[in-house]
């Protein structure tokens, strides 16, 4: 098939739905098909890029070609220029779709910027293919509970008409998304007849690539913590899906805080949005066990992972369904327990609970989230989740694995009507 595969971010770009993009669009040129990847000539995490469309051959397969779109370059900093940003990507993926030589057979589409479904549906049309849909965020739900729009709100129903027209049609061949809690929610925006899957994403690394434990020991020993420490590490976005309250309310009350006095340390490494809410609790706790840092280069994070005892992962319920983060499946992949919180019902929740790769702890339970770092505390505790996480994850996160099945499914033909 020639098929074409829209993404705003593609490598160099660290962004991970651009890593994620480039596995599955490396094994469907490996099985023969013409891929052709729209991307930005610049993202989040790329400091250079042209301003012109450029044109090249990925690792120098020429079935595998990517054309970096010159779109603006504002960044994330302002909201009307990620905007700008957006408009303009639009407009040159718009234009590239209507100039490929070679009409594709499908067009894929992820989710950023949002509503690319659009121009996978229309362009699909106008070149006579059909169109499929990989989605990382669901729009206009994701927006919602970002609270950027008001629920049943008329903005809300607008976007919720464009996402349906997006992934509307008999040609749509498939939605695809993260997990099962997303799969649910994505059918309000479906027709009965669209297919759709889900299939968990998986480590940005391979499983050689992440580090050794004695790389982990020795970056902990530069760090400055001890070997008798239990190091309880929060590392990624830190942006409003996520939960930090339970974590800095057990750190405030003495009384709860008493067993683990003097054994554990709290350390936090990324930004977003509720980076604040951390830095505000240090200031005015500056004798608390607890440190902030930014994100570390991706050359480290195996070493990174395997410095902590204990990894925390949470999302607010509300999010349920809108992300899968992919956190989970770094930490699993190299076998440390998490304690998240947040709800059974969300993809993550389910998997750590049928792992038994660590804890769920209910959001606001403070209970619950004392008993898991008590139980997390006990070293042959962690080891037996930890071995558990890692078994799940051979089984459910190998990234050959899933990237053949995205690839297959978006290679596929198109289910009978």
């Amino acid at each position: 098939m020639k098929l074409v595969l829209i993404n705003q971010y593609f490598p160099p770009d660290e962004a991970p739905t651009g890593l994620m993009l480039e596995s599955v669009a490396e094994v469907l040129a490996q099985q023969g098909h013409s891929v052709t990847v729209l991307c930005s000539a610049g993202g989040y995490a790329m400091t250079k890029g042209g301003a012109e469309d450029a044109v090249e051959e990925a690792g120098g397969n020429s079935r595998l070609r990517v054309i970096r779109i010159g779109a603006s370059r504002f960044g994330r900093g302002s909201f009307v220029g990620k905007l700008l940003d957006y408009a303009s990507f639009y407009l040159g993926v718009s234009w590239q779709l209507l100039r490929l030589q070679a009409a594709p057979d499908r067009v894929v589409a992820l989710t950023t910027p949002p509503f690319l479904s659009l121009l996978a549906r229309f362009g699909s049309w106008l070149r006579g293919g059909d169109h499929a849909h990989w989605v990382m965020d669901l729009y206009p739900d994701v927006m919602v509970s970002h609270g950027m729009l008001k629920a049943n709100g008329g903005g809300h129903r607008c976007l919720a008409f464009l996402s349906r027209l997006g992934f509307g049609g008999s040609r749509n061949a498939m939605v695809l998304t993260l997990g099962p809690d997303m799969q649910e929610r994505v059918a309000d925006h479906l027709s009965a007849k669209t297919p759709s899957e889900w299939v968990p994403l998986w480590a940005t690394e391979a499983p050689e690539e992440f580090s050794d434990d004695q790389a982990g020991r020795q970056l902990r020993r530069e760090r400055g913590w001890s070997d008798d420490e239990m190091i309880v590490m929060y590392s990624g976005n830190m942006g409003l899906g996520h939960r930090f309250g339970e974590f800095l309310d057990l750190l405030k009350n003495a009384e709860r805080w008493k067993p683990l006095e003097g054994k554990c340390r709290f350390v936090f490494y990324g930004r977003g949005k509720r980076r604040t809410e951390i830095e505000a609790f240090i200031k005015e706790n500056p004798k608390a066990p607890v440190e902030l840092h930014d994100y570390v280069a991706r050359s480290q994070l195996g070493a990174h992972l395997r410095s902590a005892d204990v990894h925390l992962a949470s999302l607010e319920p509300s999010w349920d369904g809108t992300m899968v983060p992919s956190k989970l499946q770094g930490i699993f992949a190299i076998g440390r327990p998490v304690i998240f919180v947040g709800s059974g019902e969300s993809s993550i929740g389910r998997w750590v609970e049928e792992s038994r790769g660590g804890w769920r702890v209910t959001p606001g339970d403070a209970a619950a989230l004392d008993s898991a770092l008590l139980q997390a505390s006990d070293a042959t505790q962690r080891r037996e989740r930890g071995d558990a996480a890692l078994r799940f994850a051979e089984r459910h996160f190998q990234r050959g694995e899933n990237a053949r099945r995205v690839a297959e499914l978006f290679g596929g033909s198109r289910s009978a009507e």
